[in-house]
């Protein structure tokens, strides 16, 4: 969006364009909407006989719609949601920071049935280069909406009713001066938002959510009713036994011609090798490891939890350096995050022995051979 319009000719316009020149003053260190020689305030229209009338105020252009293809390969799309009066309509944002304000597209807004209000006076749009659109006036504004952009950033805004089928929403640069996100233009995305938001537009989200949490009744030990034919899944003693082989046990395949390495012993305090003897006479009671004399072996040491108490680890960074790894794309972080955006319920597993619930292939447990100072033992 540009504001108003300028006396000089095409060429100069181009000129001014393409160095990236003020088209207001030609300085090089701002654009026209920022111009320090600007006038301020309102102006009219021109009519018929060159005179602009009273009216109606020049205010910008749409520049996102009118570029050529290519151009639009480049355009930042972010996910937003927006809530009125019941209705939950998920779509995308361009930002456009040329844009003097923020803009819904006049057919979509009709095909959506979002209420319009009448602007109490008409303002005239125009493209980027001073020329007239094929709708030059902005008569109505939506009501007030929330929008929520991405998962947690929610905020009341109006939009300026236009023709824009390309982009049927745009947030301008008012938008990015109020809330400063910080973008990534390789991903296209926002990263994070600016100090305001924490308090204001992510702050409501926050307190809803620990309102919530303190709140809530306390959690039953029992199985609900509605699962109890699924009581099994929830047994503590079926996870003290390894399942059955099946079809999709894991497989470690290995590079031709490579050999698992064999670790070294790390050191241990007595504290945690007495922890170790524990978790090895545990664990081949439960049969979920056994000895070995494989000619592998990790290395096997401790970490400390947040809650203080010690994980067992082992060292398979030698193992996975050359096992054929499955090329099964696995989802980003990011987009499940956005996938949970709009969400009222949901649910947490936490899955006793979770590495033991899926089996080492049978004849590949000799890879997995982890090394002690009581030896070495082989996970089933």
């Amino acid at each position: 969006m540009q504001i108003g319009k300028t006396g000089i000719s095409e060429a100069e316009r181009a000129h001014r364009r393409e160095r990236g020149l003020c088209f207001y003053c030609a300085g090089a260190d701002h654009f026209r909407l920022q111009c320090p020689q600007r006038p301020r305030g309102s102006r009219g229209e021109t009519n018929k006989s060159g005179q602009r009338t009273a009216n109606t105020q020049v205010i910008g252009s749409l520049y996102a719609s009118f570029v050529d293809d290519e151009k639009k390969k480049t355009r930042i799309l972010v996910p937003i949601s927006l809530i009125w009066e019941g209705v939950h309509l998920e779509t995308e944002a361009f930002l456009d920071s040329g844009a003097s304000g923020n803009f819904m597209d006049r057919c979509f807004a009709a095909k959506h049935l979002l209420p319009l209000v009448l602007k109490e006076r008409p303002l005239m749009v125009e493209a980027i280069d001073g020329k007239p659109l094929s709708c030059p006036h902005i008569t109505h504004d939506t009501i007030d909406v929330c929008m929520t952009t991405g998962v947690l950033h929610r905020e009341t805004i109006r939009f300026q009713i236009i023709d824009s089928p390309s982009c049927p929403v745009v947030l301008g640069f008012p938008w990015l001066i109020e809330h400063n996100p910080v973008i990534d233009w390789t991903q296209r995305d926002i990263k994070c938002w600016g100090p305001s938001c924490q308090s204001k537009c992510l702050g409501r989200v926050n307190a809803i959510g620990s309102l919530n949490i303190a709140t809530a009744p306390p959690l039953s030990t029992e199985v609900p009713e509605c699962y109890m034919a699924l009581k099994e899944v929830f047994s503590k003693t079926r996870t003290e036994v390894l399942p059955p082989h099946r079809p999709y046990d894991c497989a470690i395949e290995l590079l031709p011609g490579t050999m698992p390495p064999r670790g070294h012993v790390y050191p241990l305090s007595q504290k945690e090798n007495d922890i170790m003897e524990e978790y090895i006479r545990e664990n081949l009671e439960r049969g979920f490891i056994r000895r070995s004399s494989s000619p592998a072996g990790a290395g096997f040491f401790f970490v400390s939890k947040k809650e203080g108490d010690l994980r067992p680890c082992i060292d398979y960074r030698g193992l996975n350096r050359i096992t054929i790894r499955n090329a099964y794309p696995i989802p980003l972080i990011t987009e499940l995050f956005d996938r949970l955006k709009g969400a009222r319920i949901y649910t947490k597993l936490d899955l006793r022995g979770a590495y033991n619930l899926v089996r080492v292939k049978k004849g590949h447990e000799w890879k997995t051979a982890l090394i002690h100072v009581a030896g070495i033992t082989n996970t089933w």
